[in-house]
């Protein structure tokens, strides 16, 4: 390799890196301003362990990463497609609430639709159609 590659390879990194830096950073600034780790800590009452959530969502979104750059399998077959499949379906669907209250979509909802009682049966419908339409999508559609 001569002088000129490995500087157009040294500018490439340092592109990439810095790219990546300002994505992560945008990132966990959309985490934090929806309030979701708030959200976690209110649910379960662990206001002490606010450091550990933050260090679980940066490294499980540095790993995804790499398994995504790498194009890595995913560890023990299907079960660890099933495991994943169900960590990432509740920080999607955390995230989701978390955006919602934020925006205060919910109470919006409620007095447009004219919901008395029930709305946790709304909720628990909206989860399983979501559940059931992935499950399609996975088992029978994807390729």
């Amino acid at each position: 390799m001569d002088g000129m590659e490995l500087l157009k390879l040294a500018v490439q990194i340092a592109i990439g890196l810095a790219a990546g830096g300002f994505t992560a950073a945008g990132y966990f600034a959309v985490i934090t301003s929806v309030g979701m780790i708030n959200r976690i800590v209110d649910v379960t009452n662990t206001k002490a362990y606010i450091p550990y959530f933050e260090e679980v969502i940066i490294w499980g979104a540095s790993l995804g990463n790499v398994w995504f750059i790498f194009d890595l399998p995913l560890p023990a077959g299907m079960p660890g497609a099933v495991l994943y499949g169900l960590l990432s379906g509740m920080f999607i669907g955390l995230f989701a609430v978390s955006l919602a209250e934020n925006i205060k979509a919910l109470p919006i909802f409620v007095r447009r639709v004219r919901i008395g009682a029930g709305l946790g049966i709304v909720v628990l419908a909206i989860g399983l159609g979501k559940a059931a339409g992935h499950l399609l999508y996975y088992l029978k559609l994807y390729p």
